[in-house]
């Protein structure tokens, strides 16, 4: 290995298989972690899947009893999936490709409040300005979807004149492997889910 390349230790705790999953998509959590401070509003596109549901655990965790964590996920198994975990204040089900329709609903919930920060973690194209859309100027806006267009995402916010701070996720940030076995530690209930969906 380079002197720079990422590694980390296999924990004792737990099967490699399950280590190996949530490391897959260890950036995601572990950024998370880093952006969401107590009482923020937050917003997670894809919110059921493996890198959503680690997400919205860090979220609930560092957002407090004064912030929200507001999951978005596709209607149906998925959706329920992610209401049963109850890591998030409330499940939006929706299109996240349609931008003006999450916008509308995240309002409607937080009754006209823009988040302060929004997470993409869908895994598909067409969804940059449902993140952009509804944060507040000066909030944040973390891509870490791979399907992310950045063009989009760049023009788009300057075409409807959004002031927000746009962050790439590159799949390292510092304790990004800690941070995430670690929530597998703490969260039976995610532990359980990782174990039946994605080992």
């Amino acid at each position: 290995m380079f002197e720079s390349g990422i590694y980390a230790k296999l924990p004792d705790d737990m099967p490699e298989t399950l280590a190996l999953a949530a490391l897959d998509v260890a950036g995601a959590p572990a950024q998370t972690a880093k952006l969401v401070k107590p009482g923020d509003y937050v917003l997670i596109l894809g919110a059921a899947g493996k890198s959503g549901l680690l997400c919205c655990y860090e979220a609930k965790k560092r957002a407090g009893v004064t912030g929200k964590v507001i999951g978005f996920a596709r209607p149906g198994k998925s959706a329920e999936r992610l209401k049963a975990t109850n890591l998030c204040d409330v499940v939006i089900e929706g299109d996240a490709t349609q931008p003006v329709e999450v916008l509308n609903k995240v309002l409607e919930y937080t009754g006209g409040r823009y988040v302060d920060i929004a997470i993409n973690v869908v895994n598909i194209p067409n969804t940059e300005m449902s993140t952009i859309l509804p944060v507040r100027d000066d909030g944040i806006v973390y891509f870490f979807s791979m399907a992310t267009s950045f063009t989009k995402a760049a023009l788009g916010a300057e075409g409807i004149g959004k002031d927000v701070n746009m962050i790439i996720g590159n799949g390292y940030t510092k304790g990004h492997a800690q941070i995430t076995l670690e929530v597998l530690r703490e969260s039976k209930l995610l532990r359980e889910i990782f174990e039946t969906i994605y080992v």
